[in-house]
């Protein structure tokens, strides 16, 4: 049996890779979450995983762990930003997870452990015109987030050319579906959702037209999955639907699948917000048999998870 460390399980995007990986045979589950963590996305998961609580900078945590459960492959989730993030975010995002990031790279290279690094699939590309991003575009982010997304990036390069990294980077659309709190702050289907629950207004920055690529976050992991199985290496992979759709698309999508009216107050827009992210998901196409959920179908389950919370 294989085992993945999975350093962030307890989030949105982790818990999904969790529950895809358990639901193979051959893999065993390490999640590393720090105390305050909020756990609850793993209690589906009790007693089959194992929980080692502790943070990313860590390091002689995390080498004990590599070593304790034979660890093949270490999952990197771990942020504390959003797009909408400040310079003092960015300052502690240092601090607290760019720096650890690269001990973390070294000891994966030192262990001969493949790193897979979540990364962004929109924020680190920034505005190029309109057309959709491919892998080899030049990273101009805009947003402190994309940056920090783009920092973490380079440190895996230069981790591999120093001591030969095995990595796998994903570049994610903007994730949505199942385990995503329509409570939160993040997400635009998961936050206009929250809002309609709650008969609350959703503030859109700008007038509704930017465009956003997405992806069921059930494709999103099952994609890194055969991406890891099929041994793909120290490649950088989009993953998206490859479509782009105006945020007033989303909503009027998102309205029809919704018993409550959903009340949208439009806003300034944001100096951090890319105008358009579409990716070119062309790269992914060729390394494996690569199918997104339409947006509208991942709407209806999305929708039908919530109204059961």
């Amino acid at each position: 049996m294989q085992t993945i460390l999975i350093i962030g399980g307890a989030g949105f995007i982790g818990a999904s890779l969790v529950r895809k990986y358990l639901s193979d045979k051959g893999w065993r589950v390490v999640v590393l979450e720090p105390e305050t963590a909020d756990l609850s996305r793993l209690e589906p998961f009790a007693g089959r995983i194992e929980l080692v609580r502790g943070t990313l900078d860590d390091t002689a945590l995390i080498a004990d762990v590599i070593d304790r459960y034979g660890v093949v492959v270490a999952a990197h989730l771990v942020s504390t930003m959003i797009p909408g993030s400040s310079l003092e975010h960015f300052r502690r995002e240092t601090d607290r997870i760019i720096s650890p990031s690269a001990s973390l790279f070294r000891l994966c290279a030192e262990k001969k452990v493949k790193l897979v690094f979540f990364s962004s699939g929109g924020t680190v590309y920034g505005n190029n015109g309109g057309r959709p991003h491919r892998e080899d575009d030049i990273r101009k982010p805009i947003s402190y987030y994309g940056l920090s997304k783009s920092i973490i990036e380079d440190l895996v390069y230069f981790e591999h050319r120093r001591s030969g990294l095995d990595y796998l980077i994903v570049r994610p659309s903007n994730a949505y579906g199942p385990g995503q709190k329509p409570g939160g702050k993040q997400g635009l289907i998961a936050v206009a959702a929250g809002k309609a629950l709650e008969g609350e207004a959703l503030q859109i920055w700008g007038d509704g037209k930017a465009v956003r690529d997405y992806i069921y976050v059930d494709d999103l992991t099952d994609a890194v999955f055969r991406l890891i199985e099929k041994g793909v290496s120290c490649e950088t992979v989009n993953v998206g639907s490859g479509k782009g759709y105006q945020v007033n698309e989303v909503l009027s999508i998102l309205g029809a699948h919704l018993d409550r009216p959903l009340k949208v107050e439009y806003v300034d827009k944001r100096t951090v917000d890319v105008d358009s992210i579409v990716l070119d998901c062309s790269k992914i196409g060729s390394l494996i048999d690569f199918h997104s959920t339409s947006l509208e179908e991942g709407i209806i389950m999305f929708t039908d998870s919530i109204s059961k919370i």
